[in-house]
């Protein structure tokens, strides 16, 4: 692979030393000459007895290349840093996910740095919570593979999840997108004073502003093996940027003006916390719960209650209407003979809603 013309940054990592050790400790086993070998190579730097700032003063201290990413283990993160760290921890509640903080100021891609590294992802602990958070990325990753350099103040990161064989999300993996984007929207909405935001959810994995602003999507990747499924959960949301739509703290101050009140800017730290305890209560109440009650919840927050659509395919241009999301996680929708059938996008087109194809689709198993 040829070297970017971007400079790039080092990717550090912070944990609680047990699990920064255990880290180690399972890496050591697949290291050769200090790199952990993958498609995206990462070379394990262990600077635990000292702050990474006392190493490095600025992240062009080090040599990067898109294939070979330095990932420094530290106890603090490096004074330069743009990102809240303090305010972070500070404000996350969760039991594991989000202890172990993966950081970089300008990378590749969260979610292909982690999706190239089997070896890697491997011996990283599950009680670890591994997060990966980016300032920037150059080659940020979309539906169906779409790439762009991302502007500064999107808050842009992947989530590690081991899924158990045999649990309720093994078996219905789609959900994972529908959970992160909900636990994104109501993270927000349940911060007190924020409530108002018009924040809403476009299938299949959309975060907007109202129903035609555009402000955040979700994108899963999953790989299967014995032991049952690790997904690699994405997510991208506006929160300072306001190109190149609209941004988080844009619609605030609409809020404001509109309603006459003083509600604070928000920062990503504050967004990442929130957002990572939401998500980790919805997967707990998933689990024990399954996708009933979880779909009264995400239901609440979404575009398409009662919208009329058009299908493609072989009944191109029948006007049906969507009346949910049925147990396996696919689209449904109520064609004019009061028929309610299962669709999915035709895959070519950019609007996700537009010639959708009916299938039959097996029942999810209890």
């Amino acid at each position: 692979m040829a070297t970017s013309a971007v400079q790039l940054s080092p990717t550090f990592i912070f944990s609680a030393a047990k699990i920064r050790q255990k880290m180690l400790e399972n890496l050591a086993g697949v290291l050769k000459a200090g790199v952990v070998p993958g498609e995206v190579a990462l070379q394990v730097l262990d600077w635990s007895e000292a702050p990474a700032s006392d190493k490095v003063e600025s992240s062009v201290d080090l040599a990067i290349r898109p294939d070979h990413i330095p990932l420094v283990f530290c106890t603090a993160p490096p004074r330069w840093i743009q990102f809240n760290y303090g305010q972070y921890a500070e404000l996350l509640k969760t039991k594991e996910m989000g202890r172990t903080l993966m950081y970089s100021e300008k990378t590749t891609s969260t979610q292909i740095i982690l999706t190239k590294n089997v070896s890697f992802l491997s011996r990283i602990p599950r009680e670890a919570g591994l997060v990966f958070v980016a300032m920037q990325q150059t080659e940020g990753k979309g539906r169906r593979d779409n790439q762009w350099t991302s502007p500064l103040g999107c808050l842009l990161y992947s989530v590690h999840l081991d899924v158990a064989r045999g649990s309720q999300l093994a078996q219905r993996v789609v959900f994972l997108q529908y959970i992160c984007s909900l636990a994104v929207v109501k993270g927000i909405l349940e911060m007190p004073g924020y409530e108002g935001l018009d924040l809403r959810l476009k299938w299949p994995n959309d975060i907007y502003y109202g129903d035609s602003t555009k402000i955040g999507g979700v994108l899963v990747d999953c790989s299967s093996g014995s032991w049952g499924t690790s997904a690699i959960v994405g997510c991208g949301i506006n929160v300072t940027n306001s190109q190149p739509t609209k941004c988080l703290n844009d619609i605030i101050a609409e809020c404001n003006e509109k309603n006459s009140t003083d509600l604070a800017p928000l920062f990503l730290s504050q967004v990442l916390a929130v957002s990572l305890n939401k998500f980790e209560l919805l997967l707990s109440q998933f689990e024990r719960l399954g996708t009933e009650p979880f779909l009264d919840n995400y239901y609440d927050k979404w575009l398409h209650s009662h919208t009329k659509v058009k299908l493609g395919g072989e009944h191109d241009g029948e006007e049906v209407m969507i009346v949910g999301i049925d147990d396996s996680g696919y689209l449904q929708v109520r064609r004019e003979n009061n028929e309610t059938v299962t669709v999915q996008p035709d895959g070519n087109s950019f609007d996700m809603m537009a010639g959708l194809l009916i299938v039959r689709v097996p029942a999810a198993k209890s």
